[in-house]
């Protein structure tokens, strides 16, 4: 079947807005490490996620005023119920975690980390009643080998773990749980109204519960001095937080899902070479290897649906889960 140039022109636009999102959610590590990377941090975890939600969460709101107003008014009470119970798991806590573990971690190690949230949402299935199948299987098992690796747990020499970061990838892996849990309950919501909608609305719940945390730390007005960290913070809510979650919906609507989770598999990619590059993080051949089977492990588990599940007490995968940093 030949395709029309609209189709065409939609199918490339469709590549590049998921390449975006993936690049742009890339760079969230390495600007968060920048800014998180010791003890003597330029910003806490609360409040430069409090200042990328409030500026991200704006602006999404502005757009679906302008392009979405009817479905961004159309919840009722028990959708901002259950919109709040998202915004405190895949927003506040995933950010919170994820900001403050990257004052004691790498960008790779974290990237890694989260990339591997969809193997977690498997097991987190396992609480739902729901089956998981030999392709899950074989998927958890190369994630996790790739993910210890890349963390340093094993090396060519045996177990090999560095206690220094234990406790950076510990608060990561606590915000790979919040977001894996958010996604479970994100099931529900999202079927019944649009995402970006949705989203919009959770940034902001999270805006103002940091707000009010940040209020009653007597840090509400709290903002680096420091030029640089001020741009950064700004970049953060404009570019992988409005323009990344925008991207992502843009490309959703001119691309199959399957083609839009596969290109999302970049991202910790590109965090481990923008690592190397940027912040100078030590990468080896092993790391590479690692990721390899991180990523890998991943996408055996998204080839699940076509395996006839296997009878294993309780739990599935998501269908689609995405990295949305």
């Amino acid at each position: 079947m030949t395709l029309d140039r609209k189709s065409i022109n939609n199918y490339r636009w469709g590549i590049f807005w998921s390449f975006l999102s993936a690049f742009l959610w890339a760079t969230v590590y390495i600007v968060s490490r920048s800014l998180m990377s010791d003890e003597n941090a330029r910003i806490d975890p609360v409040s430069l996620s409090r200042w990328r939600f409030s500026i991200g969460g704006i602006i999404l709101f502005a757009i679906c005023l302008v392009k979405y107003r009817k479905q961004l008014f159309v919840l009722e009470l028990r959708d901002f119920v259950q919109v709040i119970l998202l915004s405190l798991f895949s927003v506040v806590g995933m950010s919170v975690l994820l900001f403050w573990g990257q004052r004691f971690t790498t960008a790779i190690n974290s990237s890694m980390i989260m990339s591997s949230s969809p193997v977690l949402i498997m097991l987190l299935g396992l609480f739902i009643g729901e089956k998981i199948n030999r392709f899950q299987l074989i998927g958890l098992v190369i994630s996790t080998t790739g993910c210890m690796i890349v963390i340093g747990v094993i090396s060519l020499g045996g177990w090999n773990y560095s206690l220094q970061s234990f406790r950076g990838d510990l608060l990561v892996f606590g915000s790979e749980l919040c977001w894996a849990i958010g996604a479970i309950l994100a099931k529900g919501i999202m079927k019944k109204h649009h995402d970006m909608a949705i989203t919009a609305w959770s940034m902001l719940f999270a805006a103002l519960l940091l707000s009010m945390i940040d209020l009653l730390r007597g840090n509400l007005g709290s903002f680096p001095s420091d030029t640089s960290a001020r741009w950064l913070i700004l970049y953060l809510g404009i570019f992988p937080t409005a323009i990344g979650f925008y991207a992502w919906n843009a490309a959703l609507a001119r691309i199959s899902l399957n083609i839009v989770s596969v290109m999302q598999y970049l991202t910790p990619m590109l965090v481990l070479i923008m690592a190397w590059i940027i912040l100078g993080e030590h990468l080896n051949g092993l790391k590479i290897v690692g990721a390899l089977l991180v990523i890998g492990g991943v996408l055996v588990t998204s080839r699940a649906r076509r395996e006839k599940t296997l009878s294993i007490p309780a739990g599935t995968i998501l269908n689609h889960t995405n990295e949305k940093n």
